[in-house]
């Protein structure tokens, strides 16, 4: 068995991560400064082979279970938030295809492909006109000659210019309803990607994900099979929540390690000069953090349960992941607030061992990435529907 065959552990993939992140750390500062994809870091996270780390063993990957994914994508978002995400992104997406590939032998041979190949997968969901709605879309997939025709005008695809293939979401044929939805896997030589916005972000901006047009002719069998609304429920809307939940946690970890050593060094000075150290500060903020970090690990631990029950509530488990992305994404950015508070102007500074800039600027995507606003509307829908979801 080579290297590239080789199926990690957790422990093992935990390990590839950690030394992955050394890049991560290293080229975050020119990622974030010049909205540069970060091709140093994925290279790093291809080299370790953790590109396929959501892939089922039986097609090559790791078989990592969502709550070993999550601690992975808190791992690299200490490192730096934008490739974290990237990674978070990708993962997702294999997973999706996952759900699929037992009964598609085309899509099972895509993550085959994919695993062996390290090959990047991003997400064309977004869509101009359905005003930021997931579950809906304008764009239809059209009959020709044997084949679909796809066009798709994007508001954002992530890494889109860098990635190997994209899923993409559409409605199931030109007379359908917007909600009528499947999911399309688009190879990137049979698609035709235009950049047609600019990606000048506050945060996150590693990402690089400005809108495009894309264009696509695609066999039949590259549809996965169920209706996009049941993926969707079942897979994308959950773990994208815990995946990302992960990552931010990841970028408040490392603010609050920043705050802690700053919080030393400023110690010391004042145990030197006779002065009395009297700060709760950083306590309060590892106090924020620990509550953030563990709520991830429990809905982590329950998705993961869930996903091997096929007749579970999908009620309860989409209420739990949309209130569990409002939190992180409000929560991670108040501890990193408290890390700028402890940390002063050296925390403000956009460089230096102190600064925590980038991390506030990255965790203010947090809250819009699938508007906060939008899920708790959701959530009050499904509350009113019934108390057992409470209850649970």
């Amino acid at each position: 068995m080579t290297d590239s065959d080789r199926v990690l552990s957790y422990a093992e993939a935990r390990e590839a991560a950690l030394r992955a992140r050394a890049v991560l750390v290293e080229h975050a500062p020119a990622t974030d400064r010049d909205a540069a994809f970060p091709a140093e870091p994925v290279a790093a996270l291809r080299a370790e082979r953790l590109l396929s780390a959501a892939v089922p063993k039986e097609y090559g990957g790791h078989g990592l279970a969502p709550d070993e994914l999550a601690a992975l994508a808190a791992v690299l978002g200490g490192g730096c938030g934008s490739t974290a995400m990237v990674w978070a992104m990708h993962q997702l997406q294999l997973a999706c295809l996952a759900g699929a590939a037992a009964t598609s032998p085309e899509l099972a041979a895509y993550l085959r492909e994919a695993s062996a190949g390290q090959l990047l997968v991003a997400s064309v969901t977004s869509e101009a006109g359905v005003g930021g709605s997931l579950r809906e879309s304008r764009c239809a997939l059209v009959p020709d000659g044997g084949e679909l025709l796809l066009e798709k005008e994007a508001t954002t695809v992530s890494y889109g210019a860098y990635a190997d293939g994209f899923l993409v979401t559409a409605r199931s044929r030109p007379d359908a309803a917007p909600t009528d939805q499947v999911l399309v896997l688009v190879r990137a030589d049979q698609a035709r990607l235009t950049r047609t916005g600019e990606w000048d972000t506050l945060g996150m901006r590693g990402t690089c994900s400005p809108a495009h047009s894309l264009s696509a002719r695609v066999p039949a069998a590259q549809v996965l099979p169920a209706p996009f609304g049941e993926i969707a429920t079942r897979c994308m809307v959950p773990l994208s929540h815990l995946l990302w939940a992960g990552v931010w946690t990841g970028i408040a970890a490392d603010a609050v390690r920043r705050a802690a050593s700053f919080a030393r060094a400023r110690a010391r000075a004042r145990l030197r000069s006779g002065a009395a150290v009297d700060d709760p500060r950083l306590g309060r903020a590892y106090a924020s953090l620990r509550v953030l970090q563990d709520s991830v690990r429990q809905f982590g631990a329950d998705y993961t349960r869930f996903t091997a029950e096929p007749d579970a509530d999908t009620t309860a488990i989409t209420v739990r992941a949309n209130a569990l992305k409002t939190s992180v994404s409000t929560g991670c950015l108040r501890v990193v607030e408290q890390a700028l508070e402890i940390c002063g102007m050296a925390g403000y500074s956009e460089s230096g061992p102190h600064s925590v800039a980038r991390h506030l600027r990255d965790l203010h995507s947090a809250r819009l990435m699938i508007a906060n606003s939008r899920l708790d509307q959701s959530n009050s829908q499904l509350l009113l529907l019934g108390g057992s979801v409470i209850d649970a």
